[in-house]
């Protein structure tokens, strides 16, 4: 089975961009006129709405999820010293996670700053 989906396929793609394919030939017959694929009057082509989260919904929502990875880490480090953490590796790797979230928030913060600074500077 050819895995692109054969000449049919093909043939699909072709009536979805507006080449009519012509029985018989060798190749995709005519390309429909610009005046042919002009929308209907009548009918007006707008983007479904679709609820975006606001900037600072999405930071204070990134900066939830970080604060959760320092508090998790935090808590594997006094479970290990209370013993009911054995492996030292797991530790680790939770403090690590911990700081490569902590140094992401800091350089978003600096390009932000950075961003502002250079905003304030313009000339209107």
């Amino acid at each position: 089975m050819n895995p692109i989906g054969g000449p049919e396929a093909i043939a699909g793609v072709g009536r979805a961009v507006g080449i009519n394919h012509a029985p018989g030939a060798g190749s995709f017959g005519r390309v429909r006129s610009l005046r042919e694929m002009e929308p209907q009057r009548g009918i007006t082509l707008q983007p479904a709405e679709v609820a975006q989260p606001s900037f600072a919904d999405t930071l204070s929502e990134v900066l939830g999820e970080v604060n959760d990875i320092q508090l998790r880490a935090d808590n594997m480090i006094e479970r290990f010293a209370a013993g009911q953490v054995k492996d030292l590796h797991e530790v680790i790797i939770a403090q690590q996670e911990a700081a490569i979230a902590f140094r992401l928030v800091q350089a978003v913060r600096d390009k932000l700053v950075q961003g502002y600074q250079e905003i304030m500077r313009m000339q209107v």
